[in-house]
């Protein structure tokens, strides 16, 4: 599985950014990509899935864990069944 590594922010942040920060939390702390980022990874995953590609070899890509790769996958074909469902006539 590829992951991406931990980054210290001492590194990554402009040092008034890092004291705003620490003052909030200390620790560990997961901040999240833009929402642009999850779709983007998203319809990476179910194109090369669409391609044949295995999941082990889409989560090495898209660098997830195959369990995530699987519930992607899950919740587009969830998505997908809703959409063929065709309303009732009422007649």
């Amino acid at each position: 599985m590829s992951t991406k590594p931990y980054a210290n922010a001492e590194e990554v942040l402009p040092p008034d950014l890092l004291e705003e920060v620490q003052k909030h939390h200390s620790g560990m702390l997961w901040i999240p990509a833009a929402e642009s980022f999850y779709r983007q990874r998203r319809k990476l995953v179910i194109a090369l899935k669409a391609e044949g590609i295995s999941t082990e070899e889409i989560s090495n890509l898209a660098g997830i864990t195959p369990r995530r790769v699987n519930q992607i996958l899950a919740q587009h074909k969830k998505e997908q069944a809703v959409r063929h469902i065709a309303p009732a006539s009422g007649k």
